[in-house]
């Protein structure tokens, strides 16, 4: 962790990410999520000006069609975007580990056809697929019944439809894994030596495979920002839609938790008006977060493989070091 934390990618990333997620708690904790909102504007001549206003009329980054603060609606949501893209993530690894274990020992004889099964369900469109079953879901489905438990039905039915349909890929792709380190020879070894297959998992193959997860998950996670983008582009919200009446009383579809993936849905059309600026601002803040989390990403990987080269240095040097000892050599120094 000490190595990791020095490599500058990897620090910036977490920078960024930590900073975000610590300003959007913070502001919970003493405003309590209260985003200002500013009422009708009058222009010189007593005439209402109607919303969004631009960032001269209500800086920094003016408001919304609703009047909210634009610059607060982000800082609200930061929390919500990051845990969803968090959550997400652990549903789509946690349980493939499992299921990655179980295939790789039990259930090796039908490893391919689950594999084929995987590779069919990355052909489809898992946009058009979450799509589908969400958009039902929150406009014609059962849950839309149940009023009073419709927000967080819809909740964990948006986690659950973009988590897993991931699993059966990530189910095989750490079984794959556990099966190349499983052919070392220490391994080997161990199990000749009476090894049972719990403590070969826990001693042999956990050290190893924990690297190659934290970059499963970074990686799941910034498909996860991703998808959560293209769905909310398609007007598919975490929590489903709420309805509320603009400055002017329209009503209008809002994100229940201002996440970003959902403000980007709900200010969309604003990039073909005069106010493209609010549309940008979702887009740059996911693109900054999807960024940090790649650098983090680059940055464990420099240092793994740099480590990686390390332990190969150093078992050439041992190797080279046994081969020039003379027979029994060991066994003398042992001895005496």
């Amino acid at each position: 962790m000490k190595r990791v934390f020095k490599n500058k990618q990897f620090l910036l990333g977490f920078s960024i990410i930590s900073g975000l997620l610590s300003i959007s708690i913070l502001y919970f904790l003493i405003y309590q999520d209260r985003i200002p909102t500013v009422g009708l504007l009058l222009d010189s001549s007593g005439k209402p000006i109607r919303a969004p206003y631009s960032g001269k009329a209500y800086p920094p980054l003016g408001t919304d069609n609703f009047g909210r603060n634009i610059v607060v609606v982000m800082i609200v949501g930061a929390k919500y975007t990051i845990f969803a893209g968090i959550v997400i993530s652990i549903i789509r690894v946690v349980p493939s580990i499992f299921f990655g274990f179980i295939i790789h020992f039990y259930l090796q004889k039908i490893k391919t056809p689950i594999k084929y099964l995987a590779d069919t369900i990355n052909y489809f469109p898992i946009t058009l697929f979450a799509f589908l079953i969400l958009n039902w879901v929150s406009f014609q489905g059962i849950l839309m019944m149940e009023a009073t438990n419709s927000y967080w039905d819809l909740v964990m039915l948006y986690i659950l439809v973009v988590s897993i349909v991931f699993i059966p890929t990530n189910s095989i792709l750490i079984a794959n894994e556990v099966q190349l380190i499983n052919k070392m020879e220490f391994i080997e070894c161990s199990r000749t030596l009476g090894a049972r297959s719990w403590r070969i998992i826990t001693n042999h193959i956990k050290p190893f495979l924990m690297p190659q997860l934290y970059i499963i998950f970074i990686r799941e996670f910034i498909q996860s920002l991703i998808l959560m983008a293209h769905l909310g582009v398609l007007s598919i919200f975490i929590g489903g839609i709420a309805f509320k009446d603009d400055l002017f009383g329209y009503s209008k579809p809002i994100s229940p938790t201002s996440e970003w993936a959902g403000t980007l849905g709900m200010w969309w059309s604003f990039l073909w008006t005069s106010y493209p600026w609010i549309s940008l601002v979702p887009i740059v803040l996911l693109t900054i977060l999807i960024l940090a989390a790649k650098s983090i990403l680059n940055g464990l990987q420099t240092v793994l493989s740099s480590e990686e080269q390390i332990v190969s240095v150093a078992d050439h040097k041992s190797v080279k070091q046994f081969d020039s000892l003379e027979q029994f050599q060991l066994v003398k120094e042992k001895s005496t």
